[in-house]
């Protein structure tokens, strides 16, 4: 493990300069940005002129053409959070323009990802003339080459990574709309359209916000002014169907709350594609009776319980596969849920270090998910065996696989090969800004909310607390999680800690990394220090520290 201890002298200027409390300068001097870039932080979020965007001209003129010609426009969608978000924002937006708009997303087990061909020709036969995808459309060859056939248009909307030229109308993506736009979810392109179409709707910026989240976008540009706007909107009341989802009669509407407790939601019925649809869950975003919205929120809670209930006993049967001697693991078993083996293979990910794939069989075919949290790149990995693969596709750090039952011994052959000359690298690196308890005080972690939003490109900082004194320790759930005060009234909080060593316990003296919050529990206000990792004095000497000081701020590209 290695920790950067991250430090300024620009602190001070940039306190000064922008009026902002002690910790969150010395936040941002960590972080090296320039002045320009701390402004545009710091800016009030305004959504920039959506016919900026290249491509939106040329898409709202050929749906102000649907309208003029009464043309039956299908939005067709992914059954994701994204996808989900993105279907809803188009569909509204289409419905109060005047347009006849209708919507389909496809059910992950019996159709798939993406545009079908057998979709076009369905909305061929009910008099569909233009049809947009929303978070898909650039792998869906042959369903566009199926639209160009039968005389259709589309408007390509999407975000994931394009290999080659495809036939459509318009294409609208981040990569080609403009800088100012390069950050966008498929929601986020979605919204663009949308607003180009009947302006602002918050509920639709909300939803927006919520995908952009779900999908872990880099929180700048765009981006971050509809995550800004989503959290304002959500703050005072608006988008019921998200506001129903939160555990929470109030809830402290924030980036974490929406992803933990609203993406899964969101995401449990494509994953539970053979006990729900996700149409429907497209439907209760376009809800406007409060009764309807509550009976379909309460629908979609529990069928999210029953989605956690069942990941929990795929994790356990999971872990009872692992083999430790192998540095990718593979785990195959017939009870496993195909909506739910990217969950359960990240979870192992995490817990093992190590690349993982989790696969079920269905269909005489092993249909899996593998995440290698950037250990592997997997984009080229099972390049070599490519021959043996019905399905293949992803990132560098996530993958979805098929391969027929015959061939997993060629697999498990062919990636036990390959990692015999592979050196995973599994140092953990982490940034953090040096503080003092001193420096910590209610007031001065309020601050902090400044920064926000944070998230893939702006992470929420870390702090690191050196030797700092244990008064007192309480255990938690039967000593799964600890709770440790320290000096000034600071508390701290960690989680999933069991396997400590004894000597993380009361009157030790630890040194602590961490995320600083205000933590409110029965309406009562704390300090907290959320604990990523904890160590005492003899553990610390084997960490390897860069003390980096007196960073210069970088220059801003002219």
């Amino acid at each position: 493990m290695r920790i950067k201890l991250l430090d300024s002298k620009r602190q001070l200027d940039i306190q000064q300069n922008f009026h902002l409390p002690y910790l969150a300068a010395k936040v941002l001097a960590s972080k090296q940005l320039c002045d320009e870039e701390i402004k545009e932080l710091l800016a009030s979020p305004i959504l920039s002129d959506p016919f900026q965007a290249k491509g939106i001209q040329e898409a709202a003129d050929r749906i102000y053409l649907a309208k003029q010609q009464k043309e039956k426009v299908l939005v067709c969608g992914d059954y994701d959070a994204d996808g989900i978000c993105a279907t809803a924002i188009m569909v509204d937006a289409l419905q109060r323009y005047g347009v006849n708009a209708g919507f389909y997303i496809p059910n992950r087990f019996k159709e798939g990802y993406g545009l079908q061909v057998h979709t076009v020709e369905m909305a061929k036969q009910k008099g569909y003339s233009l049809l947009i995808t929303v978070d898909n459309g650039v792998k869906a060859f042959g369903a566009l080459k199926k639209v160009k056939e039968l005389e259709l248009d589309v408007i390509v909307s999407d975000h994931h990574a394009m290999e080659e030229d495809f036939p459509c109308f318009c294409l609208l993506h981040p990569q080609l709309m403009g800088e100012q736009f390069s950050t966008l979810s498929g929601a986020g392109v979605a919204l663009t359209l949308a607003r180009a179409l009947i302006g602002d709707v918050e509920e639709h910026i909300v939803y927006a916000c919520v995908a952009a989240i779900a999908d872990v976008m880099t929180v700048k540009k765009e981006t971050r002014a509809i995550i800004k706007l989503g959290l304002q909107y959500l703050r005072k009341g608006a988008a019921l169907p998200i506001q129903m989802l939160a555990n929470d009669r109030y809830p402290r509407w924030n980036e974490t709350l929406i992803a933990f407790q609203i993406v899964p939601k969101l995401n449990a019925t494509g994953r539970l594609a053979d006990l729900a649809n996700a149409n429907n869950t497209v439907r209760y975003l376009l809800l406007h009776n409060r009764e309807d919205i509550s009976r379909m929120a309460k629908q979609i809670c529990d069928l999210n319980d029953k989605r956690k209930a069942m990941s929990d006993e795929m994790v356990e049967t999971a872990r009872s596969l692992v083999h430790d001697e192998y540095d990718f693991q593979l785990l195959f078993h017939e009870s496993f849920h195909e909506g739910m083996v990217g969950i359960v293979a990240g979870k192992l990910q995490e817990e093992l270090q190590k690349p993982v794939m989790v696969a079920t069989l269905r269909d005489h075919t092993f249909k899996g998910s593998i995440r290698s949290g950037k250990l592997l790149d997997l984009t080229d990995f099972f390049q070599g065996c490519k021959q043996d693969l019905t399905a293949y596709g992803g990132h560098v750090a996530a993958a979805g696989i098929g391969f027929p039952f015959e061939k997993k011994q060629n697999i498990q052959d062919y990636v036990n090969n390959r990692m015999k000359d592979i050196q995973l690298q599994k140092e953990i690196v982490y940034e953090a800004v040096a503080l003092d308890s001193k420096e910590i005080s209610m007031q001065e972690v309020e601050g902090l909310s400044m920064l926000a939003p944070f998230g893939n490109g702006f992470e929420e900082p870390l702090f690191f607390l050196q030797n700092q004194d244990i008064l007192e320790e309480k255990l938690l759930k039967k000593g799964i999680h600890r709770k440790w005060l320290l000096k000034n009234n600071v508390e701290a909080m960690y989680f999933n800690c069991q396997d400590m060593k004894e000597c993380l316990s009361e009157g030790a003296q630890l040194s602590l990394l961490g995320n600083l919050r205000i933590n409110t529990f029965l309406k009562k206000r704390n300090v907290s220090l959320f604990v990523v990792e904890a160590f005492d004095k003899q553990m610390q000497n084997e960490i390897e520290f860069d003390i980096i000081l007196s960073l210069t701020p970088k220059k801003k590209k002219t």
